[in-house]
């Protein structure tokens, strides 16, 4: 008599991940390794070390130049020029990670074949790295400078548990307004050759001088006014500065509420991703079609 063989229970599949996990996936493990490169790998208290270091370099620059130009008298202007000081490593960061995320894989590490080929969200990878970025180059800066601010040049910064909160509220749009600028810069960087490399600081200079960063647009011609206004970055750092300033500080718009500029900026940064996603991946098709995705252009 024949015996029974038995049937082995076999497990069930898993369930199909949406979308949004696998680009939640990608987003962490871009910015895991986006920390490891920005921080070269090194242990995180001897990174956070330096990172806290180097901006009190650049603070006291900021300092020396004051007291030269300005030969310490204090004025609402100062207060303008510290915020914009303060915030402005944020967007250089997450933007230059962004570009680097594609140029180092391409043409340093030559591994953007396999990443790009791997089972995740590239876009998702690439928010990753420029969230690396954004915490890794700008976040420490950030707190030094407004600290050298309030202490070494008397800048006056409202400091409550309201203010901080809203402050937290307008970063973290203008987090998605530098994800949508390193959005664009990397699609262009799919069909250029060597001037990607440099792409991110003169978009950061371009848009340093357009978005108010160390002063209000009101001085600049109209043209520039009415490009300005349409970047979220500006909308962003004019929110910060009217929640931490006092209302004597200048203004790249005067004529606007606290609650119009608020809900500019929500406007500005959701309009601007839906435009960045749509560059990204009519650029991505275009490079994929043309063969220039993982062409190597500099070694």
């Amino acid at each position: 008599m024949a015996r029974a063989v038995p049937v082995l229970a076999q497990p069930a599949p898993a369930p199909p991940r949406s979308t949004a996990a696998r680009s939640v996936d990608s987003a962490s493990g871009g910015f895991w390794l986006g920390w490891k490169i920005e921080s070269n790998w090194t242990d995180p208290f001897r990174f956070i070390t330096y990172q806290i270091a180097r901006p009190v370099g650049g603070a006291l620059i900021l300092v020396f130049m004051y007291y030269a130009v300005a030969g310490g008298r204090r004025g609402p202007v100062l207060g303008f020029f510290v915020v914009g000081t303060a915030f402005w490593p944020l967007v250089v960061g997450g933007v230059q990670a962004t570009v680097r995320g594609v140029l180092e894989d391409r043409e340093a590490y030559r591994t953007i074949r396999a990443i790009y080929t791997a089972p995740i969200s590239y876009r998702g990878y690439l928010v990753g790295r420029s969230l690396a970025g954004i915490a890794a180059m700008g976040s420490a800066a950030v707190f030094v400078t407004l600290v050298v601010g309030r202490v070494f040049l008397g800048v006056h910064l409202t400091l409550t548990p309201s203010s901080i909160a809203l402050t937290v509220v307008a970063t973290a749009f203008g987090v998605g307004g530098i994800l949508a600028v390193g959005l664009v810069s990397v699609g262009a960087a799919f069909s250029t050759s060597h001037e990607s490399w440099s792409m991110p600081e003169a978009i950061g200079a371009a848009l340093y001088l357009v978005c108010g960063a160390i002063f209000p647009l009101t001085v600049l011609p109209a043209a520039l006014r009415a490009l300005g206004a349409g970047f979220p970055l500006t909308w962003w750092l004019e929110a910060v500065r009217r929640v931490l300033l006092p209302a004597a500080t200048p203004r790249s718009f005067p004529w606007a509420s606290t609650g119009y500029v608020f809900a500019m900026l929500a406007v500005t940064t959701a309009g601007a991703l839906v435009l960045a996603a749509s560059l990204f991946a009519y650029a991505e098709r275009r490079a994929r079609r043309l063969g220039t995705l993982d062409k190597e252009t500099s070694f």
